[in-house]
């Protein structure tokens, strides 16, 4: 009952972002007006190669990384918007990994713009390995005392850990650091967007939770199937093919519906 519970908040918490990620993207479907898929793929294959030559700038960015950061953001905006690029053009979200490396690169204090890569990177582009990676280089340059809300990072990290690659022992670590970051936060006096003394109780019970070996197996192909669920493109499905196959799952087309099925 207890892993039941803990699933559904976790999987809750998940859906919770694409949700609200969704919701607070602007649909900026400009330029669509005759629009045809060998130009979208161009401007895909286009965009990749600037984001590319943007992470080869200097690590200093001639003094300018927070309005590299910044610029990031804002295409990183109206590429995710552009529902007839992603969705019917089927070019799916496959940049956002690229988006956030530059954006956390530059300016990895910008911490409301991890909620957005949680959801991105993670569920629409089928990479939280990835995601991971960007969490654990924010990190180091985040402190607790500067930022107090900074312990949403290591909840976002410990919840990619448990739910995607089943990593117990990585999303327990990054569970007891949310917790400790977030009592800090509780004592610095400032507004945060939630309850942080909240937030630190809920992460120690995660990371109690986690003292056991536990079968995380159907967390993890539950968070896969809302990968699924937002899957635009070829190349993401064959990644989710690839981790169902690891849990003993596979995709199936029944009644022209995408489902996973055991092997």
């Amino acid at each position: 009952m207890r892993f039941r519970k803990l699933a559904i908040n976790l999987g809750a918490i998940t859906v919770f972002a694409a949700i609200a990620l969704a919701l607070q993207f602007p649909k900026l479907n400009q330029r669509l007006s005759g629009q045809t898929p060998e130009e979208t793929r161009k401007a895909v294959r286009d965009e990749e190669a600037r984001l590319k030559l943007i992470r080869q700038l200097p690590p200093r960015g001639f003094g300018f990384n927070n309005m590299i950061a910044n610029f990031a953001f804002l295409q990183f905006l109206q590429y995710f918007g552009d529902d007839v690029s992603r969705n019917t053009l089927q070019t799916g979200y496959g940049l956002s990994p690229l988006y956030f490396e530059n954006i956390i690169a530059r300016d990895p204090r910008f911490i409301k713009s991890y909620i957005y890569m949680s959801a991105s990177v993670s569920i629409f582009a089928g990479a939280p390995s990835q995601a991971i990676e960007i969490y654990s280089k924010g990190l180091k340059s985040l402190n607790p005392d500067q930022q107090p809300s900074a312990y949403t990072v290591w909840r976002y990290k410990a919840t990619d850990q448990l739910l995607f690659l089943g990593d117990a022992k990585g999303a327990r670590f990054s569970y007891l650091q949310a917790a400790a970051w977030a009592e800090r936060a509780s004592l610095s006096g400032k507004d945060l967007i939630e309850d942080s003394k909240f937030a630190a109780e809920i992460s120690r019970q995660s990371a109690k939770w986690l003292e056991e070996e536990r079968d995380l197996t159907k967390a993890q192909i539950g968070a896969w199937s809302v990968v699924l669920q937002n899957a635009t493109d070829k190349k993401t499905v064959e990644i989710i093919a690839q981790e169902l196959d690891k849990l003993g799952m596979k995709i199936e087309i029944k009644d022209g519906v995408q489902a996973i099925v055991p092997k």
